[in-house]
């Protein structure tokens, strides 16, 4: 019975797609054919196996979920989304290494939504993205780890933290001693700033940079070599923001802060 349910609802796209649209409400087969943008023909077949299967009825000529079938999807969907996530950038998620995302946010990374994958332009290798540079530039609030660091990024930094931007900035202790030795006008300008916040983190997490602003969250990870490969994962949507706040406040709570170099 358990096999035949996962095939019933994994096997065809047309009936996970029902079962997730009739969670949201009843509907009929003109509402069905619109929103999946299928013809009767197509639906009909499939509807009437996840009737005979009991996970969805008809009643006055509309559909919807049994109780099982409540029941079933409210534990399949955050599984699809997952695989959603997952499976639109696939080369990235199996090619990185994850052991430094905590299990509890590995197991929401449905919450990430639709991302982007940002690549290194070839012609600029050692130059940041300038989408992720355009996607900082007006932010009112950043909160940043960072395993490495690019210091181009520093001026950005210095200037929002000069718009009163909430900056919470937090560096591995080889980062820290670089930035601090070779850049310690910009360092001791943030420091000055009631507005920055800035902490020393461990060595060996294997994440190059979470990044949370109020529009973006900018995830990066060490291939499974161990090499930084200038790709990052971004999302704009809100479940992503708050997911990214939560593994950027896992870290800090491992750091101290400092508050002179």
């Amino acid at each position: 019975m358990e096999s035949s349910l996962i095939d019933l609802v994994f096997r065809s796209d047309k009936r996970k797609n029902l079962l997730i649209l009739l969670d949201s409400g009843s509907k009929n087969i003109d509402e069905i054919r619109d929103e999946l943008d299928v013809t009767a023909t197509s639906i009909l077949p499939q509807i009437k196996k996840l009737i005979d299967s009991d996970l969805i009825v008809q009643e006055d000529r509309m559909y919807k979920l049994t109780v099982l079938g409540e029941f079933i999807i409210k534990k399949v969907k955050p599984l699809i989304s997952a695989l959603e996530v997952v499976e639109k950038n696939n080369s990235y998620w199996t090619g990185h290494d994850l052991n430094s995302i905590p299990r509890h946010l590995l197991e929401r990374i449905a919450e990430l939504g639709d991302c982007a994958l940002i690549e290194p332009d070839l012609n600029h290798i050692y130059e940041p993205s300038q989408k992720i540079i355009d996607s900082m530039a007006n932010a009112k609030m950043v909160s940043t780890f960072a395993s490495y660091f690019n210091p181009a990024y520093l001026p950005l930094y210095v200037e929002l933290g000069r718009k009163d931007a909430e900056l919470s900035l937090n560096f591995t202790q080889s980062v820290w001693d670089h930035l601090s030795n070779e850049h310690s006008n910009m360092i001791e300008e943030l420091m000055s700033m009631d507005n920055v916040s800035l902490y020393i983190s461990k060595e060996g997490i294997k994440l190059t940079e979470i990044t949370v602003t109020d529009r973006i969250m900018l995830l990066g990870l060490f291939d499974k070599n161990g090499k930084f490969d200038q790709q990052f994962i971004m999302s704009f949507e809100p479940a992503a923001l708050r997911w990214g706040q939560e593994l950027f406040d896992y870290f800090k709570k491992l750091s101290k802060q400092v508050n002179k170099i």
